[in-house]
């Protein structure tokens, strides 16, 4: 490949010095000078398009650096930049009046509003690093400027802006004043640029006081200056004198006093807990409990510290005051308790004593509506079963609630049983059988004579009406009496056995029974009577015979 292109050079040069050898010496030379005539024009207008993009690139690539602009836009503009250059050059060199105005004009526009551009940007830097404006401290405010050197309204120097400075200036303006620093070990210079980050104040007595802000101090009013190493030096030999020892703490930092009588030198260092708590000491070093080191008291920190103190002094009185109403309020409440309690205590005992009333009420109810009067554990006359029958409602109610007052009182069970005979009779006959089962003498006839009666059982009733004989139940006597009398029970001796339990029941003072066993003691008194008759006519009869017999 490269062969081939050698020999079409070589073919284009033969032809050439062919043609060339062809014309004469004026005709050559025409041509030479035609060359180089097209060669210097393709040359110049090169060299003229070049300067226009040079031109074009470098007002673009500042505007870029001035506004931040990205790649894309950077080249658009580049090219409109270049485009318009291209144009107006062009203008200015044309023969026409009206064009070269226009071309004077837009260039004259482009670098006026070049510049506009660049005016509108009121940065503190350039893209180098460079400060591009300075400060200057003024008693209400701080002042930056485009030019550093002095400034004519206060005659103050403009300091060149840094980094450091202008985070500073921003708290300054944010309200922040500058404070002394406390520190025995404070960051002077910047550890990345080296500018000075601390301000110092040199007093009458040639100590030196440390801020953290530009300004004034706040005594003096003077304005505080950076630090420079050489102040730095003598800050240090100043620190250096101070005589190194364990601080002992002060209790009453108002009776030690905060500062030197003669000389007005602090002489109190502090350290404050997270709670905003302070103690003070009486000299330098670090809390033996966080580490954290000691600072020199300020009078803004006893300033705080002593509004603390009235703080606290305020806290406490109104605490005082607080716990004082809270024990007058606490015994008047007390008071105010006791006399309810004492109210409630007494409705408590009358209604204690109202209950007990009406305890004892239904109990005196029960008894005189529904005891038996054949039941040994009665209280009071009793009532008759067909005199309980017409009073049954009453004698229930009342017997219910005295069972349900007095629960271990088992004769109130029994004259509810006696009345729940006449409206339940199944709810009667649970009653008498759980007092059955505690050997409550006069439930036996009343289960007996539901067995009997009610259930047909007779063999049952026999066995509790005995029981309930065996208990001194005067009923359940005059029940087997009268199922003797019916043959339902069988015994050798039938009248002497129902002539001894009805007297043992009149004993127990059943009426009843009283008048049965006069009438039993009758009747066999009787046929005593009619069996000595008897024998005495049968003796009659026998000696009557004997004698006919013999005559």
């Amino acid at each position: 490949m490269l062969g081939l292109e050698v020999q079409t050079i070589e073919k284009v040069r033969s032809v050439t010095s062919q043609t060339l050898g062809r014309l004469n010496v004026a005709a050559k030379i025409a041509i030479v000078v035609l060359v180089c005539v097209l060669a210097g024009g393709l040359i110049f207008w090169l060299s003229n398009e070049l300067v226009y993009y040079y031109l074009a690139h470098t007002y673009v690539e500042e505007l870029a650096d001035a506004y931040d602009l990205n790649p894309g836009i950077t080249r658009a503009l580049l090219w409109a930049s270049f485009a318009a250059i291209v144009v107006l050059a062009g203008y200015t060199f044309s023969f026409s009046k009206h064009k070269r105005r226009i071309g004077y004009v837009g260039l004259l526009a482009l670098v006026i509003g070049h510049s506009l551009l660049l005016g509108r940007i009121d940065a503190n830097f350039r893209k180098n690093g460079v400060a591009e404006k300075c400060y200057v401290m003024t008693r209400t405010s701080i002042k930056t400027l485009n030019r550093i050197g002095v400034d004519p309204d206060t005659g103050r120097e403009c300091r060149p802006l840094t980094p450091q400075i202008v985070e500073k200036i921003e708290q300054y303006r944010s309200g922040h004043r500058p404070k002394i620093i406390t520190s025995t070990n404070p960051t002077f210079f910047d550890p990345t640029t080296g500018e000075p980050v601390v301000w110092y104040f040199k007093n009458d007595r040639g100590q030196i006081e440390l801020f953290d802000l530009m300004g004034f101090h706040p005594q003096t009013g003077e304005e505080l200056t950076p630090v420079t190493r050489d102040v730095v030096q003598v800050w240090n030999q100043q620190a250096a004198k101070v005589v190194r020892r364990a601080p002992l703490r002060i209790d009453d930092p108002e009776k030690f006093g905060f500062f030197e009588p003669t000389t007005g030198a602090t002489k109190v260092w502090y350290w404050r807990s997270e709670s905003g708590q302070y103690e003070f000491y009486d000299g330098p070093g670090f809390h033996p409990r966080t580490g954290d080191e000691f600072k020199i008291a300020t009078r803004e920190v006893i300033a705080d510290w002593r509004q603390q103190q009235d703080a606290a002094t305020a806290k406490k009185k109104a605490e005082g005051e607080l716990r004082e109403k809270e024990a007058r309020e606490r015994a008047e409440r007390d008071a105010q308790q006791a006399q309810q309690a004492a109210e409630r205590d007494r409705q408590a005992k009358e209604a204690a004593a109202a209950a007990d009333r009406q305890r004892l009420q239904s109990g005196a109810d029960c008894d005189r509506l529904a005891a038996n009067p054949t039941d040994a554990r009665r209280s009071g006359d009793g009532v008759p079963f067909d005199v309980l029958k017409l009073q049954a409602d009453q004698a229930y109610d009342a017997c219910t609630k005295a069972a349900a007052t007095f629960p271990n009182e088992l004769r109130y069970q029994y004259q509810l049983g006696r009345a729940t005979q006449f409206k339940d009779r199944k709810q009667a006959f649970d009653i008498f059988f759980r007092l059955v089962g505690a050997n409550y003498p006069a439930a036996f006839d009343n289960l007996g004579g539901m067995y009997l009666w009610d259930r047909k059982d007779t063999t049952t009733a026999i066995s509790l009406f005995k029981r309930g004989s065996a208990l001194g139940d005067a009923d359940s006597m005059v029940s087997l009496v009268d199922l003797i009398d019916k043959g339902l029970v069988q015994t050798p001796n039938s009248e002497q056995t129902k002539l001894a339990l009805l007297q043992r029941a009149a004993e127990l003072g059943h009426a009843g029974a009283q008048r049965g066993y006069e009438l039993q003691l009758q009747k066999l008194n009787q046929e005593r009577i009619n069996q000595a008759n008897q024998q005495q006519m049968m003796q009659l009869f026998g000696a009557f015979v004997q004698g006919v017999a013999r005559h």
